[in-house]
């Protein structure tokens, strides 16, 4: 009897196909046997060897797509699981052959999308966190309700290569993670209230900041604009668009503590457990928001961050997050991480 093969197709945002692992691990767990399958987009490749639960994985690059669609043409999969539901997924999952092929029933908005799946699931991404919405799609392939929350597994060796890496920075003591950047520009916060942000968490840790980030020239202007506000700027290391994403998760896993918009490196935090304040601005932390008990998110559209989340609450522009309730809920972090160490 041929072992079962399964495809999963995640070709979102990095964020995205981090908050789909509780799915794939809840697929490894109903399907032990199994030869599990992941595709992504190019974007995300960077993580993929920290994706547990996997038996291969591809990489759809829209540069070069013969290569991928001629591997596809020679599979057969006997499961698919589009958490993508976009037009490029739906043709993937048509030519995966699966005889079971699952999506989110959104995908009937658009009959020719719909007709390709046999298996619709009912789930809606506006009232429940993205996590919970992907694993309804595991469940509704026989997966149980074993994982909840994110997790990343980095290979052997890589924590060697952040040592040597924070040893080559000067970087010999504990330090915190500060993420400012991202792909949305509208996710920005003012860079003079990240500078007294970043002063604050010095005084307050003893500790080295940490700036990490993309390649873009948008973030490197972002960050340069912080820089250049902080009153001692040759103390801050930055490694932004200098490492690739997965040495970067090495850093964040042993940062004493993270800060930054909500964005990949928010939810790799997440994943380890690290002390955190995410900032959200235009995005609705109900479906974002880090689930483990040393985090606080603090948005835009609330003055105080102790205010609970909401499915139907609207965004509203990173201006009007001030520096004082940023600072209030690290405070409350470190609070919480201090007691804990007690």
């Amino acid at each position: 009897m041929r072992t079962p093969r399964i495809l999963v197709l995640q070709l979102k945002r990095l964020g995205d196909l981090i908050l789909t692992t509780p799915a794939i691990r809840s697929l490894r767990s109903a399907y032990p046997a199994s030869q599990i399958t992941l595709v992504v987009d190019s974007a995300s490749r960077d993580l993929l060897p920290g994706i547990q639960g996997l038996d291969d994985a591809w990489i759809y690059n829209r540069r070069e797509p013969f290569g991928f669609w001629h591997k596809l043409a020679f599979r057969n999969f006997d499961l698919c699981l589009d958490f993508t539901c976009n037009d490029r997924s739906a043709l993937i999952a048509f030519l995966s052959k699966a005889q079971r092929r699952f999506a989110f029933s959104s995908v009937g908005r658009k009959y020719h999308r719909a007709w390709i799946y046999n298996q619709l699931v009912t789930s809606s991404v506006r009232d429940q966190h993205t996590i919970d919405h992907y694993l309804q799609l595991a469940y509704a392939a026989g997966a149980p309700a074993n994982y909840r929350e994110a997790e990343v597994r980095l290979p052997a060796g890589l924590e060697a290569s952040a040592r040597s890496l924070r040893a080559e920075l000067g970087v010999r003591n504990s330090y915190f993670v500060v993420h400012p950047g991202t792909a949305r520009s509208e996710k920005f916060w003012l860079p003079e209230r990240w500078a007294e942000v970043i002063q604050h968490l010095m005084t307050r840790l003893n500790a080295t900041p940490l700036l990490t980030g993309g390649d873009s020239e948008g973030e490197a202007k972002h960050l340069r604009q912080i820089l250049g506000l902080m009153r001692s700027p040759e103390k801050v290391v930055n490694v932004a668009g200098r490492i690739d994403f997965l040495l970067t998760s090495a850093l964040i896993r042993n940062a004493c503590f993270f800060v930054g918009v909500d964005t990949a490196a928010a939810h790799i935090a997440s994943a380890f457990r690290v002390p955190q304040v995410v900032l959200f601005g235009p995005t609705n932390p109900f479906h974002w928001h880090p689930r483990h008990p040393l985090r606080v998110v603090v948005r835009a559209s609330a003055p105080e961050w102790e205010q609970s989340l909401s499915p139907h609450e609207k965004g509203a522009p990173m201006s009007q997050l001030s520096t004082a309730t940023v600072i209030d809920a690290i405070e409350a972090v470190l609070g919480r991480a201090a007691s804990n160490v007690a």
